[in-house]
């Protein structure tokens, strides 16, 4: 039990948030630190699209947790299309439930909020 505990344990710190970028624009060089990234909500006169950017997470304690590692992925798109800020276009939460195979047979069933957050990458001078 203790060894399943700590695999647990290990997959809940270790899972991460996924994101993806859908180029629509001109992509420019990749910014090398995501946290200057800015979020805004909304779109600033003369801001040049870069790309669609979407990501989700369930990787917090909370669900506040997985909303910042959420948007944290979410600047990491970003940064991969040289974009220096993401207009914000959407934020949905989800429950996802999943089995686990327990030592010494059956199912252990938890479930998670997942936050999915989604925006334009967005470069502005």
């Amino acid at each position: 039990m203790r060894l399943f505990l700590s695999i647990l344990i290990f997959a809940v710190l270790a899972g991460c948030a996924s994101g993806s970028a859908l180029v629509t624009g001109n992509t420019r060089p990749a910014i090398e630190d995501h946290t200057s990234i800015r979020i805004l909500t909304e779109m600033p006169q003369g801001a040049e699209e870069i790309a669609r950017v979407k990501a989700s997470s369930d990787a917090g304690w909370t669900q506040q947790a997985s909303l910042d590692y959420a948007v944290e992925e979410l600047k990491k798109q970003a940064a991969k299309v040289g974009s220096n800020a993401v207009v914000l276009s959407g934020r949905e939460t989800s429950s996802q439930t999943v089995g686990v195979p327990a030592y010494g047979g059956g199912t252990i069933i938890t479930s998670s909020e997942v936050e999915i957050v989604e925006g334009v990458a967005i470069w502005v001078d």
